[in-house]
């Protein structure tokens, strides 16, 4: 039986990780098509097995689909995620000026039950909303 979530976070991470050196290599970030989501999986699991040589940051099995879908909306500029985030930066800025201590460490903010499923219409409507 497989836990939802379970070892997610390890997946987003080395997604992450593949998405900048696929930026890193083509200058961009990918779009929303089989071909650069078949070169992030290449990478991915190159970052995995990297992982595992080194007794680092790995998983058994990569799931392809959260590495497909992590890809896909990688160029997506989201408001209210980029608020959320500012926050949490403003806090820790706060933290390192005062007396309490920063985070040092990754944080992965997994909402990828709230996408869509299936094919999406992403044609520019001329609103604020395209991106």
């Amino acid at each position: 039986m497989k836990f939802m979530g379970m070892q997610r976070s390890e997946q987003i991470h080395i997604a992450v990780r593949a998405i900048h050196r696929f930026k890193d290599h083509e200058g961009r970030f990918p779009r929303d098509d089989q071909e650069d989501a078949d070169k992030i999986k290449i990478l991915a699991k190159k970052i995995n097995e990297d992982g595992k040589k080194a007794e680092a940051l790995c998983v058994e099995e990569l799931d392809e689909e959260v590495i497909r879908q992590i890809a896909a909306y990688s160029a997506c500029s989201i408001t209210s995620q980029s608020a959320f985030f500012g926050g949490i930066v403003a806090q820790e800025i706060v933290k390192y000026t005062g007396k309490y201590t920063p985070l040092k460490q990754m944080m992965h903010y997994d909402v990828l039950e709230s996408l869509p499923t299936g094919q999406v219409n992403r044609a520019p409507r001329g609103c604020r909303y395209d991106d």
